[in-house]
């Protein structure tokens, strides 16, 4: 039983990990898609993380059944057509390609905030560990998700009480747009996802396990989301929260707060980053030797860090975020189509 309840946890974590990049860590993406729409935008909320635990419960609960380990075959086992199974591939590339762009952009940003160094010095600095850990080949990163998963989900919880404890302000901003973002966000976000989870389905027994652990890590991104929604729905349009808003406010506060955030967040950077950028490296050495997918994809990711933190995750990610939530539900409503086919065959 205890084994049991460790290995939900383990894959509820590692899930959030995988939810948790820069874009989640920083504040950037809530403001973005939640929080100048207001009050309303819990609702968006409420939507993204529904859609984050159905996700997960689709891709686990099918790989448990199957005895499914990895992406690959979980998507041949979900779309029998070759067109569609290819534009999976495509979508994950080229999403999974635009999170290292965004992630050294916030790598950038990151050294101008808290080491005054020139932006273009922040992103060199990111692009050149990143080329050191692909080429090396090294998946151990990668490894370690769920333990820096845990320790991001627990740091992101306390930073944001602690500031809601000692707040300036007391209420939201004045808009109240109905949020309708909360599915894009979920899309965009969802399209990398299943191939962590395919792999960490041999991690639990049953299909239950499998639902138990897609509520709780579902539960737990709602409680991240809404903690941070909180925070910088109570500043903004008072203060210019900058590139970073999380890390503005934790500075805020005081620096040992302000330090603290920065390593979660750079934890949150490199897992994100490079676990991104080994997937775009596996589906392109298909094509290119893989020298040329490292180079080609770290130079692409360098100049496009330069149209800035905010820019990118308005503009790659909402992009994204649409072709992802067709691929998202198309995913759930396969799922729940076998379901159906399970249950009358019991029946």
């Amino acid at each position: 039983m205890r084994k049991s309840l460790f290995n939900i946890l383990g894959v509820s974590c590692g899930y959030a990990a995988a939810v948790i990049g820069a874009g989640f860590a920083s504040g950037q993406e809530i403001v973005s898609f939640f929080v100048k729409y207001g009050k309303c935008s819990i609702i968006g909320i409420c939507i993204a993380c529904v859609i984050f635990s159905l996700f997960s419960c689709a891709v686990l609960c099918t790989c448990v059944d199957k005895k499914i380990y990895n992406y690959s075959d979980f998507l041949d086992s979900i779309f029998k057509g070759g067109h569609t199974r290819r534009i999976m591939e495509v979508m994950t590339l080229v999403f999974a390609a635009a999170s290292l762009c965004v992630m050294t952009a916030c790598a950038g940003e990151m050294g101008k905030v808290l080491l005054g160094v020139p932006r273009i010095a922040g992103a060199l600095a990111f692009t050149a560990a990143c080329g050191a850990i692909f080429f090396m080949g090294s998946k151990k990163l990668m490894e370690i998700n769920s333990v820096l998963g845990a320790v991001i989900v627990f740091g992101i919880i306390l930073s944001c009480l602690y500031i809601l404890r000692f707040r300036e302000h007391q209420a939201f901003a004045n808009e109240a747009s109905m949020a309708v973002s909360g599915v894009v966000y979920a899309g965009y976000n969802l399209l990398t996802a299943g191939a962590i989870l395919s792999g960490m389905s041999r991690c639990l027994k049953s299909r239950g396990e499998a639902v138990l652990s897609s509520a709780v890590s579902g539960f737990v991104l709602f409680v991240m989301i809404t903690l941070i929604w909180g925070v910088l729905g109570i500043y903004y349009g008072k203060i210019n929260l900058g590139e970073i808003p999380m890390l503005t406010m934790s500075l805020r506060q005081n620096n040992i707060l302000g330090i603290f955030y920065g390593i979660m967040l750079l934890f949150a950077v490199l897992t994100t980053g490079v676990s991104n950028g080994f997937g775009v490296i596996d589906i392109a050495v298909k094509k290119i030797s893989r020298t040329k997918a490292v180079v080609i994809l770290l130079i692409t990711a360098f100049c496009m860090s330069g149209a800035g933190f905010a820019n990118l995750i308005n503009t790659a990610y909402r992009i994204c975020g649409y072709v992802g939530m067709v691929i998202v539900f198309a995913v759930i409503y396969k799922f729940l189509k076998n379901m159906k086919k399970v249950v009358k065959r019991r029946k």
